[in-house]
């Protein structure tokens, strides 16, 4: 599971990365960027999915404190998806031509979330996680 949510977590960056550099240039990349948009939509629904559906009912019996830890991240990520869901909406093909400079701002300041939770997340869940493998190594 922790190699998994690493992996995810490399795959929502490196497609991060590849937006930035659609987002450095002057004008709209009308190929390149639903590309990447599809696959910022993918990482994060997979990270999603893998840390509600997998990892959060694998930490069942983690301290209260790391509880909290978790119900607050649960908190956030669904937060953030909600603005990444608004964020879609909003910036349509025909949006996104007609204010690419809004566009550009809209989209770092959304990466940026993006990749501040994904570091969240890293921070709590490797270390658990990590316990979790030893844990189940050691039975």
């Amino acid at each position: 599971m922790l190699a998994e949510l690493k992996c995810v977590h490399g795959e929502l960056r490196g497609a991060i990365a590849a937006l930035a550099d659609l987002l450095s240039r002057a004008q709209p990349d009308d190929e390149a960027l639903p590309a990447v948009r599809l696959r910022i939509a993918r990482a994060s629904r997979r990270q999603r999915s893998l840390i509600e559906s997998g990892v959060f009912p694998l930490l069942y019996d983690v301290s209260p404190i790391d509880a909290r830890a978790i119900s607050d991240l649960s908190l956030e990520t669904a937060t953030q998806s909600i603005r990444y869901s608004e964020h879609i909406g909003r910036w349509t093909r025909s949006a996104v031509c007609t204010d690419w400079l809004g566009y550009q701002q809209a989209s770092r300041d959304l990466a940026k979330e993006m990749l501040r939770l994904a570091e969240r997340e890293a921070a709590l869940l490797y270390p658990l996680l990590q316990t979790k493998l030893h844990q189940t190594a050691r039975a």
